[in-house]
Order: structure tokens, then C-alpha cells, then sequence
């Protein structure tokens, strides 16, 4: 037997919404779809939450929360509101870059590979996320990752087209190109 007691991954239908429990934290809410429709996403996500936690306290029970620290969760990295929205984006010539993951450190986002936490991208295929997790509203987070990432695709596009980035890369901030 390879699956412990007490864990299990459940969707919905549409197979766009998923709790995991136990797995890395206690409880693990997913909201996700192909496309760029995070407003769907995230309000998916949003009311989800909302649900489980009514459905928590029916029973007497809750999630843990800390007024400075957010959410309580398991992993030390997802403290904070333990939001990470991310997608998986094809940026070949971008992501050559000698300095990709430190460009995107600049912006508050993060790259994982196409298997998850330190793995290898495949052909240019990355999982590109907010970093943070403390210190922002949920909102404030998913917009960083909408900009950033919004940025990124288009340093790829113009890659493609030949064009030099380099003073637009030597600008970037949180969320992109800094704002004068």
C-alpha cells in the first residue's frame, strides 16, 4: 500500500477544481483551466475557498489563521495566503537566457520546470508563478502574475521577431517594466 489514510485528491466534473488533503499541506484547493481566463479562475477559486471554510465551521472547525503571518500551512514557503497562481507558458528564447530565473526573481515571479519544484523544462516550457506568498492580498498577487507574465510573453514575442530587449529587461520591477 502506497497511499497513507486520510488522503485524497477530489474534482469536480469539469475536472477545473480540485482539494487535496494531506498531501503537502493539509488541505490543497486548485482552480485551474487551459487558457488566459484568470478572472474565471481565480473567482472559481474564491468561492471554493469560501466553501470549504463554511463547511469547516458547520462542523466546529476552521482554517488556521495568523493576523501576521495569513494562513497557517505546513510548508514554510506557502505561509502568507498560500496563493500561488501560475501557468505554463512556452518561452524558448526567453528562458535561454543566461539570467531568466533572475529576471523573473526581479519581478516577484518564479519559474519551475514542466514536472513541478526543481525539475527540468521541456522545450522551453515553464511553470511561471507569483514568488510570494506573504506580505500581499490575494488580489494584489494574481495581478503581479498577470503583468509579469503578460511582460514575459511579450519580451518572447519580440525575441521572435528579432528585436533587442535588452534596455526593457534592464528596467524590470515587480510585476514587469518599472513604472516612472
Amino acid at each position: 500500500r502506497h497511499w497513507p489514510d486520510a488522503r485524497g485528491i477530489y474534482h469536480n466534473e469539469a475536472e477545473n477544481f480540485f482539494v487535496w488533503c494531506n498531501e503537502e499541506d493539509h488541505l490543497r484547493i486548485v482552480s485551474m483551466e487551459k487558457g488566459d481566463n484568470i478572472r474565471a479562475i481565480f473567482t472559481r477559486f474564491a468561492n471554493a475557498t469560501k466553501a470549504v471554510q463554511a463547511s469547516l465551521e458547520s462542523s466546529g472547525f476552521g482554517i488556521m489563521h495568523n493576523d501576521h503571518l495569513g494562513y497557517i500551512l505546513t510548508c514554510p514557503s506557502n505561509l502568507g495566503t498560500g496563493l500561488r497562481a501560475g501557468a505554463m507558458v512556452k518561452v524558448p528564447l526567453f528562458s535561454a537566457r543566461a539570467d531568466f530565473k533572475d529576471v523573473l526573481k526581479k519581478m516577484k515571479l518564479q519559474a519551475r520546470g514542466t514536472a513541478g519544484v526543481d525539475s527540468a523544462s521541456s522545450g522551453g516550457t515553464w511553470d511561471i508563478s507569483n514568488a510570494d506568498r506573504l506580505g500581499h492580498s490575494e488580489v494584489a498577487l494574481c495581478n503581479l502574475f498577470i503583468d509579469g507574465l503578460a511582460q514575459v510573453i511579450l519580451w518572447e514575442q519580440a525575441l521572435e521577431e528579432g528585436k533587442d530587449i535588452e534596455a526593457e529587461v534592464a528596467q524590470v520591477g515587480p510585476g514587469g517594466l518599472k513604472k516612472e
